[in-house]
């Protein structure tokens, strides 16, 4: 359904386009292409580690080491996540020893409450030879303080990807899956978080050189209601610190299950704030046109759902009726999406040719504009910020190369990877980066994202009109 709307004082058109919220499984720039990869599970069937059973005694504590053609069901993320890793990731084969090491690491400093009686003999599966060490200590710990097996190795597997990867490929375990939205978001409170050291490297824990930021607050949501803002750092929820979480974890426990009430303290500017925000099902922002000032047209794009190009496209009808000169495309706290909905918006802008690079071990793609843009000879200029993010950072990069687009703003989040989400066997989920993409020039949003023509501080309490006249000052 699409709404306009006349301002009086001059024929300007405002047109805002209703959105479907749909339910989808999150496949990210592709986190959160987004090329829709495998949903379906795949079995561990690596044989690294012989079949046969191996029994060890490590004191009192007797344990087999088996492979993972059939893993008990605690031990079938740990197969699965490996062999996932070692087929599909972007920088595979992956180092067993190594993922290995970080996972047998965990289990050192493992401290869950959950406890059970121990067996009379541990059945460790593992993928490789390498992780019998990691069987070792896993036996110590079950035997010496009844630790519960299945906590314990999803502890282990969260680690090894979380630390033993890139950024963008991280283990979901059961309880804490559908905590993020399709493009990154925290459900129920609306907000993206980063977790970033010193020198702009991601981590996967939380701690005091590693704070956990809110980069944006999705407006007309319950953390911009309670009174969020981006920049702030979350030290605490419902009164547990977040050091020491893992970032997947920290997010889980902000969104719950998206009900109820949550309590999140900040850091902002020196002071510490407690906020209680209300959960609820977030309200989908939507794509906006309007000509704010004569002869410029602006379109503001949320994300990049399945739906976007149409709802683009339809945008750009309605405002081409004015003729603008130039098109102001605000993509600030855009968290991405899909790789087709970002392709085929810049094809509305771009007529054929080049959009973006994929690199994987195994190929090389190209994505190109279809013909028949409706906006291909207006002049450009793109909003980008901190929250500009993985797809929405692939448009900037390829406007700016492709159509001499000027980006203005702060730099970009630098979500380079191409993600696929795997659902698990035991409910869990595993997002592994397959690719990195490039603009059609070979830039990238790694290290550090984007970095825009112009530099401009554009804040949320800027109308319209402000920030495009803002805007455009820089740009000219």
């Amino acid at each position: 359904m699409l709404t306009n709307a006349t301002l009086i004082g001059r024929r300007v058109h405002t047109m805002t386009v209703m959105r479907k919220v749909l339910s989808l499984s999150l496949v990210v720039l592709a986190a959160c292409g987004l090329s829709a990869g495998p949903t379906t599970t795949t079995g561990a069937t690596l044989q690294t580690v012989a079949p046969v059973t191996t029994t060890t005694t490590l004191g009192s504590q007797p344990f087999e080491v088996h492979g993972c053609s059939a893993p008990p069901v605690t031990f079938s993320a740990l197969c699965e996540v490996y062999e996932l890793v070692q087929e599909w990731h972007v920088d595979r084969p992956a180092d067993s020893a190594a993922l290995a090491d970080v996972a047998t690491r965990a289990l050192r400093e493992f401290s869950g409450n959950e406890t059970q009686p121990p067996p009379r003999t541990l059945f460790c599966a593992v993928p490789h030879e390498d992780f019998i060490e990691f069987c070792e200590e896993l036996a110590r710990i079950v035997y010496e303080s009844g630790t519960a097996i299945g906590p314990a190795v999803d502890a282990a597997v969260t680690a090894m990807t979380d630390l033993g990867l890139d950024p963008f490929t991280y283990y979901v375990p059961p309880e804490q899956v559908g905590a993020f939205r399709v493009n990154g978001v925290v459900g129920g409170v609306g907000i993206l978080l980063d977790a970033t050291n010193a020198v702009g490297s991601r981590c996967a824990a939380v701690g005091e050189t590693c704070p956990l930021q809110i980069v944006f607050v999705l407006e007309d949501n319950p953390g911009a209601a309670a009174g969020l803002k981006a920049g702030d750092t979350i030290i605490a929820v419902d009164g547990e610190p977040v050091d020491g979480q893992g970032f997947v974890a920290a997010g889980s426990s902000i969104a719950g299950d998206e009900s109820g009430m949550v309590q999140i303290t900040v850091e902002r500017d020196g002071e510490t704030l407690v906020f209680d925000v209300e959960r609820a099902e977030l309200v989908i922002p939507t794509v906006e046109v309007d000509v704010p000032i004569s002869d410029v047209g602006y379109l503001r794009i949320p994300d990049f759902e399945h739906d976007i190009p149409g709802l683009v496209r339809a945008g750009l009808t309605s405002l081409l009726e004015f003729r603008p000169a130039t098109i102001v495309i605000d993509l600030r706290d855009n968290p991405g999406g899909f790789i087709h909905s970002a392709v085929d918006v810049a094809s509305e802008f771009i007529s054929g040719g080049l959009v973006m690079e994929t690199f994987g071990p195994d190929e090389h793609l190209e994505y190109a504009a279809s013909e028949g843009g409706l906006a291909t000879s207006q002049r450009l200029v793109v909003l980008v910020n901190q929250g500009t993010a993985s797809a929405a950072e692939v448009l900037a990069g390829a406007l700016r190369d492709r159509r001499g687009a000027v980006i203005v703003g702060t730099n970009t989040f630098g979500k380079d990877a191409v993600q696929i989400p795997f659902n698990l066997r035991n409910g869990g989920e595993l997002y592994v980066a397959v690719a990195r993409w490039a603009t059609p020039s070979g830039l990238t949003a790694g290290s550090g994202g984007l970095t825009p023509d112009r530099k401009l501080e554009l804040t949320a309490d800027m109308t319209m009109e402000e920030v495009v006249s803002a805007a455009l000052d820089v740009a000219s």
